[in-house]
């Protein structure tokens, strides 16, 4: 009798074991990092980047996966373009998460990881941050559009229109700072004038004296290159102070109204196209699961993250058919140049290029009623 319990515990142990090595198998996780603005004034990017990543998650597990493994997102907070609790996520994220891919946003946090990405062989994906500064850098790849290729378009418009001088107010900030050198160059290359350059600290709103000095210069336009609700308070001081002039950026946030009220009407800025009314299946798709889910249409920052999680599956996929290591970045980014193209929420592809950029669609954006409207689509 008591050989038979002694075999059927042995048994039972065998089982159990087998058991849960089987369910450890089959939840295999492959686990990536994110560093978002999750509070502070740009919180709203933040908000609707974790939303792109989330619905992606959701819908890559219910469908199996990539390579054998389960996604995860770790999701940290630079608080709004701050460098160093972005290092400090870095930090975390590599160690104690051990991840070997990161999805960042926001300029100077995203070039503040970077050195320490090189060193750990990290691989870290931008579609948010524009800043021109950042190509040309080891093992970052950028899916937003950066200042210069989108600030040109912006202010070509205008200077066709017949404006000649501008005046420019930009946020004390990696990103702000460096497509105001882009757009200052590039109006003086036009033959224009620029009447005045002020800086502003992010999260200010209070906006009177740097409206007075540009209500001063007179100027025909003004750019402000400027992020998160910064743009909208420095919009609505320009037109309390009675001035008309055209007001463009580079970016423009879900929440800025909130700020502005009918003030943000006419701002322009250029960015990549995400069209929410496109025929294509896949966008259709996400269009409709994201819409139900947060009772709006998503922007072009919620696809570019949703996007980005997809073209993680694939360089996961790829990596694991070749027997490799998806927990290597540096095996990642050379699964990227076996083939440069990835299917693209935008509707056909998104192709990287060897310095850190890509190809899309870009087009230009005026404030109508409230709401982002197409004005003028670049040709090529």
């Amino acid at each position: 009798m008591k050989k038979w319990t002694y075999v059927c515990l042995g048994m039972l142990t065998v089982f159990v074991l087998i058991t849960s090595l089987c369910l450890a198998g089959d939840s295999k996780e492959f686990k990536f990092g994110a560093i978002l603005a999750m509070t502070g004034s740009g919180s709203w990017y933040g908000m609707t980047m974790e939303r792109g990543i989330n619905i992606a998650i959701n819908e890559i597990n219910a469908s199996g996966g990539a390579g054998g493994y389960k996604f995860a997102c770790s999701v940290e907070d630079h608080k709004s373009g701050l460098t160093t609790p972005a290092q400090n996520a870095f930090r975390k994220l590599t160690s104690i998460d051990k991840v070997s891919a990161i999805l960042s946003s926001f300029s100077a946090p995203t070039l503040s990881i970077m050195a320490m990405a090189k060193q750990r062989k990290v691989i870290v994906f931008n579609g948010g941050a524009s800043s021109p500064k950042l190509i040309n850098i080891p093992f970052l790849h950028n899916t937003r559009m950066l200042g210069d290729d989108i600030v040109p378009f912006t202010l070509q418009y205008l200077w066709d229109k017949g404006y000649r001088t501008m005046a420019t107010i930009y946020a004390n900030q990696t990103a702000p700072i460096s497509l105001n050198e882009t757009g200052v160059k590039f109006w003086k290359k036009l033959g224009g004038k620029v009447v005045s350059q002020q800086m502003h600290e992010t999260g200010a709103t209070d906006f009177t004296s740097e409206a007075s000095v540009i209500k001063a210069k007179n100027p025909d336009i003004i750019f402000c290159p400027s992020t998160g609700l910064d743009v909208g308070y420095v919009i609505k001081a320009i037109r309390k102070m009675g001035i008309k002039a055209p007001i463009c950026g580079t970016e423009h946030s879900g929440d800025m109204e909130k700020v502005t009220g009918f003030a943000s009407e006419g701002y322009l800025f250029a960015s990549e196209f995400f069209d929410v009314n496109s025929d294509d299946p896949w966008t259709k798709r996400f269009v409709s699961t994201f819409e139900a889910k947060f009772n709006v249409k998503p922007d072009f920052y919620a696809a570019n993250y949703y996007e980005l999680t997809y073209i993680l599956k694939d360089l996961v996929s790829r990596v694991v058919a070749r027997g490799g290591n998806p927990f290597d970045g540096s095996q990642l980014e050379k699964a990227i140049w076996y083939n440069p193209k990835f299917r693209s929420i935008y509707g056909g592809y998104i192709k990287f290029k060897k310095n850190g950029t890509c190809e899309k669609p870009v087009v230009l954006f005026e404030i109508r009623n409230g709401k982002p409207v197409v004005i003028k689509k670049r040709r090529g």
